[in-house]
């Protein structure tokens, strides 16, 4: 999890990639992203298929994109 997460923090713009908590990709091919905030979540979403290209850049086999907010981080 650590590794899939410094990806994508790495594939994003620096302020995006930044706001990533964590990321999982499950068996079925979702990849979940963490972050650190609603209004960070919420750019995000918006930024879900730059995310889904930074995952398959890195030859990550995810179908799909959802973000959510990491609750009781800080």
């Amino acid at each position: 999890m650590d590794e899939l997460t410094r990806t994508l923090v790495t594939g994003l713009r620096s302020d995006a990639g930044q706001a990533i908590v964590a990321a999982n990709l499950r068996e079925d091919g979702m990849l979940v992203v963490l972050a650190s905030s609603p209004a960070w979540a919420a750019r995000l979403r918006f930024d879900s298929d730059a995310i889904l290209d930074a995952a398959h850049a890195a030859g990550i086999d995810a179908r799909d994109c959802t973000v959510r907010v990491a609750r009781g981080i800080g």
